[in-house]
């Protein structure tokens, strides 16, 4: 219970401690990354000051960075990861091709599984089995990493259970996944024209004024790519700090609900391109029961508004064609000065803090703005920038009070399978996290409840964060009820099995108790059975802790684990190991990523 109660005080207090390291500089926390030096200045500092050239990192700084880099990792890829540094490889995991669509995965599935279930309708369960399938099985980790980011960032969602849906989930999936390191514009272009998002934000058949009904263009989606997707409600230094208006001393707004409608007659005239029988669409009104929502939208001309657009300080002439409205607008927020640093921090939030330093901010929107090449939006050299900064990888920043950010339910448990290389008799991962993680921990892969997510980006935990102007957005989903289920569900993964295999013939398939995935402790009890308990507690640092298992909590689990030794029959050697992965991965030590 003292482990329950430690757990809970430390991440609702927001307690971040750490391991201390006193080697910043020569143990390979600055390995084949450029430094860039200090300045009160962030707008002006100094580039290309120093370069680091360390022999090897060590297994701590590997498992951290891998950490921020991926949504989990083995001892062995840690390892690697040692060996091989930081730069060469990130070079190889972005050479890497994609290995299987995320839409092709889908429908694979949902062939196999289609005829042995009972409700012919396919549903959203499809989209899980299938992402957790690619997760444990592809190892294009980093690829995977940023596209679960960006699917939090530029959310849409179905929540119909039909299969053309389900496939267009999948197909906007895979729009993320390959542009991840492509260019932003791009990536923004896609969704903008994804029948999904077009449906999940009323783009889908907006149509322009009516002045015999009074119909107006729908303002869902304007709204939306403004607010979430590009430069955000507030105007932005580099830095990601809000601009206050010096005579109200309020936060000086991007836009106005004026700036909305005319932006929303932008996104007029746009349909299916394609039946859900593959042939080109004709006409406007298709509904989506019947459009293919793997092709992206078209314009149809006759239902887009012809006028000008006049939004922030963007003049679209009129008598343009739909399209060539659309890429201008685009082409407006994507050069706009706040689409760096807005996109920055909330990449920087989904990789490595919830409270980056506005000179952090400030050095990835200047890479968003300029890859050094002249290219602005190149997400190759924005991820770069997030995961070789120093604030990411000088070991000194572990220390500080605003650094770390919790885990995600979804992050905690693939990053506790991969440590333990999960495994099933028919090699086949079919979770349904709806219903394993989202009912009670509020989250499951794409299935946020709202375009602002699972958890909004500036939410603030009011008696301890807020009072010193943080954040602390995924403490949003963490609740009494969210965390005692993180605690029975870890327990049930560790000690019994870590989700039902729905493998079996039933309902979108059952639960197959003959296909119950495990976890492979083989190391660890090898492990303890020839080193002891220390030795374990030191590979479990790496594996979970990366380097930042807290002597408190050592000491707490090598006094629990030695009385059970001592006072409980049949205590076995496998039960120590179990003990020791629960105890630290309901600690904040797991919990809490620095």
């Amino acid at each position: 219970m003292r482990i329950f109660y430690s757990a809970i005080f430390l991440l609702v207090s927001f307690q971040l401690q750490a391991q201390i390291y006193d080697d910043f500089y020569g143990a390979g926390h600055q390995l084949g990354i450029t430094i860039s030096s200090s300045s009160e200045d962030v707008d002006n500092r100094a580039q290309n000051s120093i370069t680091g050239a360390i022999d090897e990192l060590t297994m701590e700084e590997a498992a951290r960075f891998l950490s921020q880099a991926t949504l989990g990792a083995s001892y062995d890829q840690v390892a690697q990861l040692r060996n091989q540094s930081y730069g060469p490889w990130i070079d190889e995991q972005m050479a890497m091709p994609i290995q299987q669509p995320f839409q092709e995965r889908v429908s694979a599935i949902w062939s196999e599984v289609e005829p042995i279930q009972e409700n012919e309708d396919p549903t959203h369960q499809i989209l899980d089995f299938a992402f957790y399938e690619m997760t444990m099985k592809q190892n294009d980790l980093l690829r995977q990493r940023m596209a679960f980011a960006w699917s939090q960032i530029l959310v849409v969602q179905t929540f119909r259970p039909q299969l053309n849906r389900v496939l267009g989930q999948a197909n906007y999936y895979d729009i993320l996944l390959r542009h991840a390191f492509g260019n932003f514009r791009d990536m923004l272009y896609d969704i903008t024209l994804s029948v999904s998002m077009g449906e999940y934000l009323s783009s889908y058949r907006n149509q322009k004024f009516n002045p015999q009904t009074g119909a107006e263009p729908d303002e869902n989606f304007a709204r939306e790519i403004m607010q979430l997707f590009t430069i955000g409600p507030h105007e932005l230094s580099i830095n990601g700090e809000v601009v206050i208006d010096p005579t109200t001393g309020k936060p000086v707004e991007t836009y106005d609900i004026d700036d909305v409608a005319e932006l929303a007659k932008v996104f007029t005239g746009l349909s299916a391109s394609k039946n859900n029988e593959g042939a080109d669409n004709g006409t406007f009104y298709l509904g989506p029961f019947r459009a293919d929502f793997t092709s992206p939208m078209k314009m149809f001309e006759d239902f887009h508004e012809t006028g000008p657009k006049n939004f922030i300080t963007a003049s679209i002439p009129g008598g343009q064609t739909g399209m060539q409205d659309i890429n201008d607008a685009i082409d407006y927020l994507f050069n706009h000065p706040n689409t760096g640093p807005f996109l920055a921090t909330r990449l920087i939030q989904h990789l490595v803090k919830s409270n980056p330093s506005p000179a952090y901010i400030a050095r990835v929107a200047k890479v968003f703005n300029n890859n050094g090449s002249g290219t602005r939006g190149d997400l190759d050299a924005v991820t770069r920038a997030i995961l070789l900064d120093p604030e990411a990888r000088e070991c000194d920043y572990i220390n500080s009070a605003n650094n770390g950010k919790l885990l995600q339910p979804v992050e905690r448990f693939i990053s506790l399978f991969k440590a333990f290389r999960l495994n099933t008799p028919s090699g086949k991962f079919y979770m349904n996290d709806t219903a394993e993680y989202n009912r009670e921990m509020l989250q499951g892969f794409n299935d946020a409840p709202s375009v602002f997510n699972f958890f909004e980006f500036d939410y603030a935990e009011e008696k301890n964060v807020a009072t010193n102007d943080l954040v602390s957005p995924e403490f949003q989903i963490f609740n009494s009820v969210s965390s005692i289920a993180y605690f029975n569900k870890a327990e049930n993964s560790v000690k019994r099995r870590p989700f039902n295999n729905r493998t079996a013939p039933g309902r979108i398939a059952s639960a197959n108790r003959d296909d119950d995935p495990d976890l492979d402790f083989s190391e660890e009890i090898a492990i303890y059975q020839d080193s002891g308990l220390n030795a374990l507690l030191d590979r479990l640092n790496i594996l979970l802790c990366k380097g930042s298992l807290t002597n408190e909590l050592r000491e707490i689990i090598t006094n629990t684990v030695s009385s059970n030794i001592e006072n409980l029959n049949n205590y076995s050697e496998e039960d120590v190991v179990h003990d020791c992965v629960y105890y630290i991965v309901t600690s904040s030590d797991y919990m809490i990523q620095l």
